[in-house]
C-alpha cells in the first residue's frame, strides 16, 4: 500500500504531491503507508534513522529520471525542504537522510546481470553485495565489491570501495567500466572512458556530486574461493601483532593475492578485549607464506580455516543493525611505534566507556587495514580516480578506524559523550602521528566522519576535477542545495 489512490495530491507535503502528481503514486510512501516503519527501519545505525515526508521507491532508471525531474521543480514557497538519496542504508549520519523533506529509495534498482562476451556485470546501485556475489556466481564470476554482504552498492563504489581484491585489482571504482546516471533534470547518460570521461573519472570516489548512479557496470574475474584463517589473540602479545601487521603491509606485490584486516576489540558479551587477524588468500591457497608471521603467535582458542565462496563469506559475518554508533577513520604511515599507540589509547578509551555507560552496554572496534604503496598504480592503469594515492608511491599505508557500538536502546542520552571520546581519541591518534612523520592526508569516505574532510584530503588536482564535473553536469548545483547529505565538493575550501 502506497499513497491510497489520492490522485489529487493533496498531502500537505508539496514534494510528495509532485511525485504523485508525476504519475509515481505508487512509489510514494507517506507516514501513513504500512511499509513506511520498516523503510525507518531500514537504516543500519539507530543514529541515522530519520523520518522524511515520503520516502519514494523508484522501480526503473526512468522513475529515477521522472522523480528528480519532478523534484526539481517543486516547492516554490514549500520553505525549507531537502532530499536525500540511499541505496544500501549504511552511510554514516546524515550522508542518506532527511527529515524535512523527501527520501529517494533505490533499492528496488538491484538487478544483477552479466555479459559473458564483454565479461562485464551490470549491477543495480541499490543492490546488495551478497545478492550480487550469489547471482554472479551462477556465472562463475565474481566483481571487485564490499566484504559484507548487506552492505548496498551504490554507496560503496562512489566512496571509492576497499575490498579483499583492493591489492589484486584496485579499489572498486577503479573496475568500473561504465556509469548510467541520471543527472538533476531528469537526463540519462552513461559515462564511461570514451563518452563523458570526465564524469566516469569524477565519479571513481567523487561520491554523491553528480547525479544519481542507477547501474554500475563493473569488470568480471573468473571466480573462485576464498582462502579465510581467523586468529584471536590475547592483548598481551599485542608487540608481536603488530609487528606482523606491519611486516605483512610492507610485502611486495607478488603477494597481492593476499588480503587482511586487523582488529582490537573489546566484546562486551564475551567480556574481554582481544585481537584478532582475518588472513584472506583471494586464489583459494591455504598454504600461502604471507601471514607465516601471525602463525607464531600463540591464539585464546584454536583458529578457523575456511575455502569459501565469495557470496558465503560475505554473509558470514553480517553488520549487526539496531545499534549506536561513533567512529573515525585516519590514515597513517606503516609504523609500528603509531600502531602501538592506537593499541594504548584503546585502553584509555576503554576505561572512559565503562564509566560512562558500564561494561555490558558497548562494545569497541579498533580496525587496520593494509594499504600498500602499489594499489595506487592500478587505479593509474584504469584510467585514474579521485582517491589521490598516487600523490604517494612509496610509503606503505594503514587505514585505521576508531569506533565504538552502544548496545543498549535507551543510549541517546550517552551517545554525545561516547562520540566526544571517540573523536578525541582520533585526534590524539592524528597528534601522535603527526609527531612521528607517520601522518598521510588520505581520508577513506567510506568510513569518514561527517565531521571530516574525506574530500579535501584527495589533493588540489582531484577537488578541482570533481568540482569542474560537478559544475558541467550540475550547473544549477542541485546535489550540492537540495541534496545535502554525504561529502560535497562546495563544502571544501
Amino acid at each position: 500500500m502506497t499513497y491510497n489512490n489520492n490522485t489529487q495530491g493533496h498531502t500537505g507535503f508539496p514534494p510528495c504531491d509532485a511525485l504523485i502528481s508525476a504519475n509515481l503514486s505508487h512509489a510514494v510512501h507517506l507516514p501513513s503507508s504500512p511499509l513506511y516503519p520498516s523503510l525507518v527501519a531500514a537504516y543500519w545505525s539507530l543514529n541515522t534513522r530519520r523520518r522524511p515526508w515520503c520516502f519514494v521507491l523508484p522501480v526503473t532508471t526512468s522513475e529515477v529520471s521522472r522523480t528528480l525531474a519532478a523534484l526539481s521543480s517543486a516547492g516554490d514557497g514549500a520553505g525549507d525542504w531537502h532530499i536525500a538519496v540511499r541505496s544500501g542504508a549504511h552511510g554514516n549520519d546524515n550522508s542518506n537522510n532527511i527529515e524535512k523533506g523527501v527520501t529517494i529509495d533505490l533499492s528496488q534498482l538491484n538487478a544483477t546481470t552479466y555479459d559473458a562476451a564483454a565479461n562485464i556485470a551490470g549491477v543495480g546501485t541499490g543492490a546488495r553485495w551478497g545478492n550480487v556475489y550469489a547471482a554472479l556466481d551462477k556465472h562463475g564470476v565474481g566483481v571487485t565489491g564490499g566484504r559484507e554482504g548487506i552492505v548496498g552498492v551504490g554507496g560503496f563504489l562512489l566512496g571509492g570501495g576497499n575490498s579483499w581484491y583492493t591489492a589484486r585489482t584496485g579499489f572498486a571504482c577503479d573496475s568500473v567500466i561504465n556509469y548510467e546516471i541520471v543527472l538533476f533534470s531528469g537526463v540519462v547518460v552513461n559515462a564511461n572512458a570514451s563518452v563523458h570521461s570526465d564524469l566516469w573519472r569524477a565519479l571513481k570516489g567523487g561520491g554523491s556530486n553528480f547525479g544519481i548512479v542507477t547501474r554500475f557496470d563493473l569488470e568480471a574475474f573468473p571466480a573462485q574461493n576464498l582462502s579465510i584463517t581467523t586468529r584471536t589473540i590475547g592483548p598481551d602479545h599485542s608487540d608481536e601483532f603488530i609487528d606482523a601487521v606491519s611486516g605483512f603491509t610492507d610485502l611486495a606485490p607478488s603477494f597481492r593475492d593476499n588480503a587482511m584486516i586487523a582488529l582490537v576489540t573489546y566484546d562486551s558479551e564475551e567480556n574481554r578485549i582481544s585481537l584478532q587477524s582475518i588472513e584472506v588468500n583471494t586464489r583459494n591457497d591455504a598454504n600461502t607464506t604471507a601471514f607465516d608471521a601471525f602463525k607464531h603467535i600463540p591464539t585464546l582458542i584454536p583458529a578457523t580455516k575456511q575455502s569459501i565462496t565469495l557470496a558465503a563469506s560475505s554473509n558470514r559475518s553480517e553488520l549487526g543493525s539496531g545499534t549506536r554508533g561513533a567512529g573515525f577513520p585516519v590514515t597513517i604511515s606503516n609504523d609500528p611505534r603509531v600502531m602501538r599507540y592506537c593499541i594504548e589509547q584503546h585502553a584509555s578509551l576503554f576505561s572512559d566507556l565503562n564509566a560512562i555507560t558500564g561494561l555490558q552496554n558497548f562494545s569497541t572496534l579498533l580496525n587496520f587495514q593494509p594499504l600498500p604503496s602499489y594499489i595506487a598504480e592500478i587505479g593509474v592503469k584504469k584510467g585514474g580516480n579521485m582517491l589521490g594515492l598516487d600523490r604517494n608511491t612509496t610509503s606503505n599505508m594503514i587505514i585505521f578506524i576508531g569506533s565504538v557500538v552502544l548496545k543498549a536502546p535507551d543510549s541517546e542520552d550517552q551517545y554525545p559523550q561516547v562520540y566526544q571520546k571517540v573523536s578525541a581519541m582520533i585526534q590524539r591518534i592524528e597528534a601522535f602521528s603527526k609527531s612521528m612523520g607517520s601522518s598521510q592526508e588520505f581520508i577513506y569516505l567510506n568510513y569518514a566522519n561527517a565531521a571530516q574532510d574525506a574530500l579535501g584530503s584527495y589533493g588540489a588536482a582531484n577537488v578541482k576535477h570533481i568540482r569542474q564535473a560537478a559544475n558541467k553536469y550540475d550547473p544549477h548545483r542541485f546535489f550540492q542545495k537540495r541534496v545535502p547529505g554525504g561529502f560535497k565538493i562546495d563544502r571544501v575550501g
